[in-house]
């Protein structure tokens, strides 16, 4: 009897050992369903905004680039643009067009449905993020930052760190952050969740060239 004891013992401590290195811990590991507003509170938000932190922080002088398929690269300036390495979710940010936030198109398994009728090509999953404002799916008669196409590659469990936004990637998705307006998304194939002060606009509400949109 004292043998099965100890056996079981050894198993617990064994599973409590593992650890899962390139994913977020804890934080991001327990989203909600997808396309759910997530306030949480100011200690389980600040628990995401130390999480992204804490990743590895990365120069960004290597993302100020752009390019398109077999194509020359763009000097993006004082831009940033980079890609997961799924390339799933590719994000780029507008501050040579004077544009708050940025933009990411993520491929999502279930992009958000067309709402109506709308100008240009509907994209599911293209998110715009700029700090109390959130959009997920859009209608596009151009391809707008991404006219000079995607970024250099980010590494796993690194920490981009831009204006007053921080992002984190891993592999159950990216985790963008602005502390000074206390709210963050993360982004993902399986879904787009806010949290923070982020709640979702009626549809009478929103504009009509988007699926989604959270405002604080």
């Amino acid at each position: 009897m004292r043998c099965v004891v100890l056996v079981v013992c050894a198993l617990v401590l064994s599973a409590c050992s593992q650890t899962t290195a390139g994913k977020p811990q804890g934080v991001v590991s327990d989203s909600p369903k997808a396309g759910t507003s997530t306030s949480g509170g100011d200690s389980t938000l600040q628990e995401r905004i130390s999480w992204v932190q804490a990743g590895n922080s990365i120069d960004l002088g290597a993302y100020h680039s752009a390019r398109t398929d077999n194509g020359p690269a763009t000097d993006l300036k004082t831009d940033i643009a980079f890609v997961s390495p799924t390339g799933k979710i590719s994000c780029i940010t507008g501050v040579a067009h004077n544009i708050e936030g940025f933009d990411c198109e993520v491929e999502l398994k279930q992009p958000v449905p067309q709402p109506r009728e709308g100008y240009g090509n509907w994209f599911g999953g293209f998110v715009s993020y700029s700090g109390q404002r959130l959009t997920v799916g859009q209608f596009r008669g151009d391809p707008g930052l991404f006219i000079n196409g995607s970024g250099q590659t980010l590494p796993y469990d690194s920490t981009v760190t831009f204006e007053n936004y921080a992002c984190r990637l891993a592999t159950t998705g990216l985790t963008c952050v602005n502390p000074a307006e206390r709210t963050g998304v993360h982004m993902s194939d399986e879904g787009i969740v806010p949290f923070g002060c982020l709640q979702e606009v009626p549809e009478s509400e929103r504009e009509p060239s988007v699926g989604h949109a959270y405002r604080c």
